[in-house]
Parts: C-alpha cells; structure tokens; sequence
C-alpha cells in the first residue's frame, strides 16, 4: 500500500532542518524521545498526505490509485485487476515504531479500522475447485487490517551530491474479515454469479493466503518508488543534519 505512505515519506522529512516546508515538524536526531517525536509529526502531517503535496511529488493517498495487479500460480490459474482505487489508507493507528536513522533501517506497524477497494478485474480460472470466469467491476472491503514493513537504504553519491536511495521494502499484510463482489461472471448469469460471490465470501481465509503475497508484493512496490520520489529533492545534509 498506500497503507504506508505517510510513515515512508515522514521518515524522509524526520530528521530535517534544511529546505524543509514549514508543515512539517522537524524532529532532532538526538531528541530523547525521538519515536513519540515521529508519531506527534505523523499525525500533524496527515491532512497534508491525504490531499498531496504536488510541490514534492507526493499524490493523494485519498483515494490511493495503484497500477495493474496481476495474481498468477504456475499455469492453471490467472487473474488480473486494473484500475485499482482503494480507500481508507489514511485512517491508521501506529501500534509500534522503531527508527534506525544510522543505518537507514525503519521498521512499523500500523492497524488500519478499515479500507475498500474498487478496481476492474478480469479471471478465466479455477479457485478452490470453483470455476471462474468474467470481466468486470469489483468492490471489496476489509476490516481490521494489521501492516508491518522494513524499509532499508543508503548513501550514493552522483555529481558531487549525496542522496539517500531506498533499496528494499518488505510489507506483511493481515485482515480479519472481508467482504467482495464480482460483477458480470459468466457473462451477466445472475444465478451463477451469485452462488459464486457467496461461495468467496464464505471461504475467506484460502483466499486471503492466496492473494496477499501478490497484493504485498504490489504495494510495497508501490511504496518504494514513493519514497525516493521524495528523496531526490534532498542531499543526505539536508536530509540527515547532526543537528
């Protein structure tokens, strides 16, 4: 996601005291509690973050538009949604923080109450033993969603310059309960179509193990190329100062 959009592009801006905006609270490298810090910015960011921030190239994350996703397991089975918006990103609570500016390892969780999802999808498969076949919208919603991600970078210089790159995110997904409906399968049989949105909603935990790796997959990707969107506009002095 964008679940963490608003932790990513925070941790750019933490430590900062050079061509930072003023909406954004710097927090001091050596501030005694640095974590609380980095909460309290977070939470006077987010309305900026909802909206965007086009002078840094950050998007709304309300709603949170994301490319194509693709879910594949070897030949039998293939699914593809396109158009994806999904909501609620903003609406989280950071349960655990921990902030390695040093190393440039930052590790979160964060508990998302809710988000939705509309895309248009496009499957001719079998899921759990279950024909499926259509092309068309989707909505789904999901509750009580729990995130935990790594982001690690370093230092590269170019020009003269030294920037902070971001290398890697790892992102681990878990959601209670979902709701979903897939509209026109089989061509618009609405008996069948029905039988088949029930028989999805009533075996969510198969499909969750099954689509969550895919879905990690895209949003951290996602996520990563935000975060040095944001970096590129700052040398590591600017980003990092010791003071």
């Amino acid at each position: 996601m964008s679940l963490r959009a608003v932790f990513l592009l925070y941790l750019t801006y933490a430590t900062t005291n050079a061509k930072i905006p003023e909406y954004i609270k710097v927090c001091k490298r050596n501030d005694p509690d640095l974590t609380g810090c980095i909460k309290n910015s977070i939470e006077l960011l987010r309305p900026k973050f909802v909206v965007g921030i086009p002078e840094l190239d950050i998007p709304a994350i309300e709603p949170l538009h994301m490319p194509e996703l693709i879910f594949s397991r070897g030949g039998a089975f293939k699914a593809m949604g396109t158009n994806i918006v999904v909501s609620g990103a903003s609406d989280f609570v950071i349960t655990d923080l921990d902030v390695d500016i040093d190393n440039m390892v930052y590790k979160a969780s964060l508990h998302f109450p809710g988000i939705s999802f509309d895309a248009m999808y496009e499957v001719d498969a079998k899921i759990l033993s279950m024909p499926l076949k259509g092309k068309g919208p989707v909505q789904a919603n999901a509750t009580d969603i729990d995130g935990k991600a790594v982001i690690r970078g370093h230092k590269e210089t170019q020009n003269g310059r030294t920037f902070v790159l971001f290398d890697d995110l790892t992102l681990k997904l878990k959601m209670k309960n979902y709701q979903i409906r897939l509209e026109n399968l089989f061509n618009g049989d609405k008996n069948l179509g029905e039988a088949i949105n029930l028989a999805l909603n009533d075996n969510k935990r198969d499909l969750m193990n099954m689509f969550r790796p895919h879905a990690e997959e895209m949003a951290a990707k996602v996520l990563l190329e935000r975060a040095n969107q944001v970096t590129k506009h700052f040398d590591y002095d600017e980003l990092f100062p010791l003071e």
